[in-house]
């Protein structure tokens, strides 16, 4: 199983956001030391929490910091940007790292960043979700003259002026294109199906409960048998998680309760208890609202504990999931520097490689 990283980021509203970017840039630049195979950026333009507004930009200060991981967006925001913007600067991205970058398209959940966009209602989002990737990837692979008209976006381009250059696209350095991903939150998702109809990577989410999970692959590869593609492989498969190792039970526990960890979640649960969908986190569709809470969270949906344990925990997860082939985790917010090095070191060291890959 390959280890990867997942950043929203996670920190605290009230700590500084200068420390909060440094503590991210040093996460990334560590995991890399430590074997891991990708990281990928969230971004938000209104989330505390969640400070990182511009994941590209964040990727572009990370590239001379690094030298083998590849480094995605997770994701870029279609509604919040013209899909020709999105276009150029992922393919520029991707020249300046020589291939490092992956692409995760999607939508916010969150709707004071739909305000601020003066943004419609979340299926119509989803819409303009499938549109601006159908647009991004038409940009990548054609050459002017175009004229694509959508319900949300035209995009237009006459003959070029080959010999000035003038007209002509930015294209990506990876051909055709940069690895595709999309997230997956819900059971049913219908970003799972189209990531399975398209080829696409799908990152399944660390808020679902294990349950979920196993649908999430059904929905994928229901999705490519709809397009005609072959059984996906599923060491493509991505599966985040929010994870503490220590030492022991006891210390790994104690840590995750007292700090910003427990903290990270209660927001989650009151975001998504805002936006209407707290049943993500459910392990059934009946379960009472007042079950989802924090010591909830900590032991359904995250895993903590010492090596042993955690690696036991990730075997159960590669068997009822039926295998994935590379774990998330999720950066959180490093209260305790000491412990959360640690905890990176445990994880790298001990406890990924104790754990099967997907179908061994």
């Amino acid at each position: 199983m390959k280890l990867g990283m997942f950043m929203m980021p996670l920190h605290p509203p009230a700590k500084d956001r200068t420390a909060c970017f440094d503590e991210d840039i040093e996460q990334v630049v560590r995991a890399e030391a430590l074997g891991f195979t990708e990281a990928w950026i969230g971004q938000h333009h209104s989330v505390a929490w969640e400070p990182i507004p511009s994941n590209d930009l964040f990727i572009a200060n990370l590239l001379p910091r690094t030298s083998t991981i590849r480094l995605g967006t997770g994701v870029s925001i279609l509604p919040h940007h013209h899909p020709v913007n999105v276009a150029v600067r992922l393919a520029f991205l991707d020249h300046l790292s020589r291939g490092r970058i992956n692409v995760g398209f999607g939508q916010s959940g969150v709707p004071t960043d739909w305000e601020l966009f003066d943004l419609p209602d979340p299926g119509t989002q989803g819409l303009m979700t499938l549109e601006g990737m159908d647009l991004v990837m038409k940009l990548w692979q054609s050459e002017a003259p175009f004229d694509f008209r959508g319900r949300f976006w035209h995009v237009r381009a006459d003959e070029p002026d080959r010999e000035l250059g003038v007209g002509v696209m930015l294209k990506p350095y990876q051909q055709p294109h940069p690895p595709i991903a999309m997230s997956v939150i819900k059971a049913g998702s219908r970003a799972a199906h189209t990531a399975g109809e398209r080829g696409f990577i799908p990152i399944s989410t660390n808020l679902v409960p294990d349950s979920t999970l196993a649908s999430h692959w059904e929905t994928y590869c229901a999705g490519a048998a709809a397009a005609g593609r072959p059984l996906p492989d599923r060491g493509v498969w991505r599966v985040a998680r929010s994870m503490f190792v220590a030492d022991s039970d006891a210390e790994a526990w104690d840590h995750a309760r007292g700090g910003s960890f427990a903290a990270s979640l209660d927001y989650l649960i009151k975001i998504l208890t805002a936006g209407g969908v707290l049943q993500v986190m459910k392990e059934h569709p009946d379960q009472p609202d007042a079950e989802i809470t924090v010591e909830y969270a900590l032991s359904r949906l995250c895993i903590i504990g010492s090596a042993a344990t955690c690696s036991e925990r990730l075997r159960a997860l590669q068997e009822v999931t039926g295998g994935f082939g590379t774990l998330l985790m999720i950066a959180h917010d490093w209260d305790d520097r000491a412990r959360w090095i640690r905890s990176l070191e445990l994880l790298a060291r001990t406890v990924v490689p104790a754990v099967p890959a997907h179908g061994d």
